[in-house]
């Protein structure tokens, strides 16, 4: 029989052993050590990851940080800046519905008729709808039939209370609720069937209010899985990083006030012990006489009087008390921490700080968040597609629109278009563009949509109109550019027609 600790030890041995065989034969990632923490193994739904009451508790604090952090607040506001405006053009060869099209979208975008609350107008509208899916992770769509959109926030799609996740229960609501997860109902497929919108009681409960068909809601959240339901939004990963960042600016703010109550010390060369105050000889009485000995601090200094000069014995001394605060290095660690946090929006650290970096970096920093904002504008333009088909089948349902022959709603070429991000240095970029349009590597079109934001053909239709009226004029134009002068000519026609 083995003795217990010999037969723990050999057992050890033989644990080790084979942890060190597996990390030679497999991954790294995989064997346990105790310089990190081991992964937990779990492969589950991302709603059993972050369950209900756990996203109401991530909801809070990302609405919190935005509340009253003004890093976090900034961050958000900057990343719904690149994302969140876009420009509508109707695109079909007939240009008097293209007018058409676009005159009705402009008065439904009006917020007595683009929101059911009558807030909010369609760009207001859209950055409201972005700001909820950074913040709370999803964002709801109600489209009413009236022709407005109402806006539910992520919170209120969540099971009533007592329903159970995945299990039915025919006695809520008046329904069989089965796979219903975390408000959403869906079948066996993934697909979502109906939501649960529930309406807020006055302290921040919620009351189940309507179960919404999936057909008449559109769902707008950030999704990193296939088998998602709800979405995660992703300042969930800089959430305590953030927090972090606000204590710790609070925490130095309150140690660089007490450093403000300065003091001023005394180095005195005197015999006296420490605290008994060395004796001062008064020059004269009041009466003219020879003065007397009195004892008390030969130094006071009142610093609410203004400047003020020290007249030392021989030997002493004063200096102030001082503590640098912040220090370098804490200023130096806050604005990593803060880089990182920004991150979890792909946000470049020298939006921040513009003195960061110098102009190239800044430039290659803006082409890189460019290319990562497309992704987030491509959801939203989705989201405004599947709205205006919405809207265009009414106006042609209620006689406010006529569609070309033979074309359907589905037919009919439209585009939303993000706003364009102006020139950092024009006279070196233009030149540039245009070159490479002489060069067939670029389009006036792809210039236009990517600076301004709008139609080229558009300002061309524009630019010929006004050139057609300077001439009825009798106003010369002549404007130059890099690649030579540009030759005006425009036809009879189009000068008779000129306003």
């Amino acid at each position: 029989m083995i003795a217990p600790v010999l037969r723990d030890e050999v057992e050890q041995r033989l644990q080790a052993f084979v942890d060190r065989k597996v990390s030679q034969l497999g991954y790294d990632a995989v064997a346990l050590t105790d310089r990190r923490r081991p992964p937990t193994g779990r492969l589950m739904y991302e709603e059993r990851e972050l369950m209900e009451n756990q996203r109401r508790l991530l909801v809070s604090g990302t609405r919190d940080l935005r509340r009253n952090f003004a890093i976090a607040a900034w961050a958000i506001r900057k990343h719904l800046d690149f994302v969140s405006s876009f420009n509508f053009q109707c695109r079909t060869p007939d240009k008097a519905f293209n007018r058409n099209v676009e005159t009705l979208v402009e008065e439904w975008s009006r917020p007595e008729n683009f929101d059911t609350a009558g807030r909010h107008g369609r760009h207001r509208f859209v950055r409201l709808v972005e700001a909820c899916r950074c913040v709370d992770g999803d964002v709801f769509l109600l489209k009413i039939a009236d022709g407005t959109c109402q806006a539910i926030e992520g919170d209120r799609v969540r099971n009533p209370l007592g329903a159970m996740d995945l299990v039915p229960d025919p006695g809520l609501m008046g329904v069989n609720l089965k796979g219903l997860i975390q408000g959403v109902q869906i079948d066996d497929r993934g697909r979502s069937l109906a939501y649960v919108v529930n309406k807020r009681t006055v302290w921040g409960g919620f009351e189940p209010e309507a179960l919404v068909a999936a057909e008449n809601v559109i769902q707008h959240g950030f999704f990193d899985r296939f088998d998602q339901i709800r979405g995660i939004s992703p300042i969930a990963a800089a959430v305590n990083s953030f927090q972090d960042i606000y204590e710790n600016f609070d925490y130095a703010l309150a140690k660089s006030k007490v450093a403000q109550l300065f003091g001023l010390v005394f180095y005195r060369d005197a015999v006296d012990s420490v605290g008994v105050p060395s004796p001062i000889m008064d020059p004269m009485d009041g009466d003219g006489n020879e003065g007397s000995v009195r004892g008390q601090e030969q130094y006071k200094v009142d610093f609410g009087r203004g400047p003020f000069s020290l007249d030392l014995d021989p030997g002493d001394k004063a200096e102030f008390l001082e503590n640098k605060t912040p220090s370098t290095e804490f200023k130096e660690f806050t604005q990593a921490m803060i880089a990182v946090s920004l991150k979890s929006l792909d946000i470049p650290f020298s939006f921040y700080d513009e003195a960061y970096t110098n102009f190239f970096g800044s430039r290659s920093a803006l082409q890189l968040y460019l290319k990562s904002a497309r992704s987030k504008q491509n959801d939203l333009r989705h989201v405004l597609r599947m709205l205006t088909e919405w809207k265009l089948t009414q106006w042609v349902a209620r006689g406010r629109l006529q569609l070309p022959a033979g074309s359907t709603v589905l037919q009919v070429p439209f585009n939303w278009v993000a706003d364009g991000v102006p020139w950092w240095n024009p006279q070196v970029e233009i030149t540039a563009e245009l070159s490479a349009i002489a060069g067939g590597l670029q389009d006036f079109a792809e210039v236009r949509k990517e600076h301004f934001g709008d139609d080229w053909f558009d300002m061309i239709d524009r630019r010929a109109e006004q050139f057609a009226y300077a001439r009825a004029k009798g106003f010369p134009i002549s404007i130059p550019i890099a690649l030579g002068p540009v030759e005006e000519e425009q036809p009879a026609e189009a000068v008779s027609n000129a306003r």
